[in-house]
C-alpha cells in the first residue's frame, strides 16, 4: 500500500458536543488565552467542542509524528486506533448539541479554521510521508490510518 490514506479530516463546526478534553497539545494550540486578572468568558458547548475535536487531531498528529521506523510505526498503531475511536464518539456528539445560529457559525469559523486547516495538513503530510516509507514495514500502521479515516467520515 504506497497511496497515503487522506487525512484531512473535517471538524463539523455546524454542531458540536462537550467533553473535557484540553485543546491541542504541542504540535497545535488554540487562540491565545486572556492575559491574567481577566476573566475568560464560558465557552458553549460548540466551542468546547470544536476545541475537543482539534486535541484529537494533534494528538493524531503527534502519534504520526514519532512514527520514524519499524518500532515506532508498531507503537503507534494502538494510539491511532484509541483516537479513532475517539473521534467517532466526537462525531457522533455533534448530533446531541443543539444547531448553531449562522452568526455563530461564522464566528467559530474565523476563529478555528485557520488551525484546522493547519493540523489537518500537517496530518496529510504526516500520512504522505509514512506512506512514502512503506509504512516503515508495519502491516499494522496502515489498517489503523484506515481505521482513523473511516472514523472521521462516520
Amino acid at each position: 500500500m504506497k497511496a497515503a490514506p487522506a487525512i484531512a479530516l473535517p471538524l463539523l463546526l455546524c454542531a458540536a458536543a462537550a467533553q473535557d478534553a484540553a485543546p491541542a497539545a504541542t504540535t497545535a494550540t488554540a487562540p491565545a488565552t486572556p492575559a491574567a486578572g481577566r476573566a475568560e468568558p464560558a465557552l458553549s458547548r460548540q466551542e468546547t467542542h470544536v476545541r475537543t475535536g482539534i486535541a484529537i487531531l494533534a494528538k493524531m498528529l503527534d502519534t504520526l509524528a514519532t512514527v520514524q521506523d519499524r518500532d515506532t510505526a508498531e507503537a503507534a498503531v494502538a494510539p491511532l486506533m484509541r483516537l479513532g475511536e475517539q473521534l467517532t464518539l466526537w462525531a457522533k456528539a455533534t448530533a446531541t448539541l443543539p444547531p448553531l445560529s449562522e452568526l455563530e457559525r461564522m464566528e467559530l469559523e474565523d476563529r478555528y479554521m485557520p488551525l484546522i486547516k493547519r493540523v489537518n495538513d500537517r496530518l496529510k503530510s504526516q500520512a504522505e510521508r509514512i506512506a512514502a516509507a512503506e509504512f516503515y514495514g508495519s502491516r499494522n500502521l496502515p489498517a489503523a490510518l484506515v481505521h482513523v479515516v473511516q472514523s472521521a467520515v462516520q
